[in-house]
């Protein structure tokens, strides 16, 4: 069957209607002309991969990864970065007015990334065993299979350093009895710092010579294991003193992470005496800035690790005006306001899931203004309609390039009451 890919569809897949029904196409991009072959017929819909490219689309690039496509931690390789950054802009705005029901909000142009490659400070790799060695890599494209690597293009020269270091290092090894499973590794700019996770939920003995084997070389030396004994270590972001671990998130994309906090904070309009909620607060990212401009910030995160390390941070820059509290954020938001005055502002940056367990709480709050940092436009749109049945209107919605090459997109969206 012959199909035109119109655009992109959020994962990467490219959209081509005919006949009325709409294929989804692995690896399609908009304006290719090409064959397909369906894989799944759903009704409506249809997933449908690539038998020829007819014409290839003028925005098609040649990737530099030999594994694209193979890996599945990049999607957009293939395609020129002004044409990426066009199909998210597009992709955010049609789905907050399809699931979201807002029509004609203010969509900023996105902020692109100033690094097309080479950005990412944090990776999560697998371990394993084969073939009388150790390899380390990712997760196979829609796969739990792993394809080894000795470097990643999205991946800062830190981050290569130590992986071709561990590569050669732990594929010398012929010992098969080490209960290693992944690898978190993260980088300041100038070290790498390493996390091995054992196979188990205690570190035993074994994992820890392993350890011991690769603090000889310079690239790892820099290594721990989760728990008390991880290695922290300190990021700085926009002047700012942040101290993190491997295994804790933070967002791997320093410059555009710099960018979308200073949105935030444009946005919030801080005058010095508010109270702003700064609900899944994760290692103090939002709560550390915010706190420098405002009266109070109250930090909810249900990690203990990631709020141990935000107020640690917070010791470092000198601030004792932001109260922490451990819970899961819609547990704290049924009690929240009942024994103190409710938040003037309120910032929310959720996982993936969204916040739909939260929006009833924090509009009971009624604060002034909610800015709602998402990483998934579906869940985000979910919410703005749920924010909307509550008196909520959105103002404005900017997206963010935090991870250019895949499908990924990160937004701050800011609303009022109505």
């Amino acid at each position: 069957m012959r199909v035109e890919i119109e655009r992109l569809a959020f994962g990467g897949s490219g959209i081509a209607r005919k006949d009325g029904k709409v294929y989804f196409v692995k690896g399609g991009l908009p304006h290719d002309i090409l064959e397909i072959r369906v894989t799944s017929d759903k009704g409506r819909f249809a997933e449908a991969v690539i038998e020829a490219i007819v014409e290839p689309s003028g925005e098609r690039v040649e990737p530099p990864c030999r594994v694209f496509h193979i890996c599945g931690g990049c999607q957009l390789q293939n395609l020129s970065y002004p044409a990426q950054l066009r199909e998210k802009e597009s992709i955010l705005g049609e789905t907050i007015q399809r699931i979201g029901g807002v029509g004609g909000v203010r969509t900023e142009p996105i902020f692109p990334s100033p690094s097309e490659y080479g950005y990412r400070r944090r990776v999560l790799l697998s371990a394993w065993y084969f073939g009388g060695g150790w390899h380390v890599g990712y997760y196979r494209e829609m796969s739990r299979t792993n394809i080894k690597i000795d470097s990643c293009p999205v991946a800062d020269g830190v981050i290569n350093k130590a992986v071709s270091c561990l590569s050669k290092v732990l594929s010398s090894i012929g010992d098969p009895g080490y209960p290693l499973e992944k690898i978190y590794l993260s980088s300041d700019g100038e070290k790498a710092y390493i996390t091995l996770l054992p196979r188990f939920r205690s570190a035993p003995a074994s994992l820890r010579s392993l350890a011991r084997h690769l603090k000889r070389h310079e690239e790892t030396e820099n290594v721990s294991l989760p728990g008390g004994d991880e290695d922290e270590f300190e990021l700085s972001l926009s002047g700012l003193r942040f101290l993190t671990s491997p295994s804790v998130f933070t967002q791997s994309n320093v410059p555009v992470n710099e960018a979308l906090i200073g949105t935030v904070l444009a946005w919030a309009e801080l005058k010095g005496g508010e109270t702003v909620l700064d609900l899944y607060s994760g290692a103090g990212n939002f709560s550390i800035p915010l706190a420098m401009l405002s009266k109070r910030v109250i930090s909810v995160e249900v990690n203990k690790k990631s709020a141990a390390l935000a107020k640690k941070s917070a010791s470092l820059n000198g601030l004792d005006n932001i109260a922490f509290h451990v819970a899961p954020c819609e547990e704290y938001l049924r009690v929240a306001g009942t024994d103190a005055e409710p938040p003037d502002i309120v910032v929310l940056d959720p996982p993936r899931e969204g916040a739909k367990e939260a929006v009833p709480g924090i509009a009971r709050l009624s604060p002034a203004k909610v800015i709602y940092v998402s990483c998934d436009p579906a869940t985000l749109a979910r919410d703005i309609r749920m924010f909307g049945d509550s008196g909520y209107l959105l103002r404005m919605v900017k997206p963010f390039d935090m991870f250019p090459e895949t499908y990924h997109i990160e937004s701050v969206s800011l609303l009022t009451r109505s």
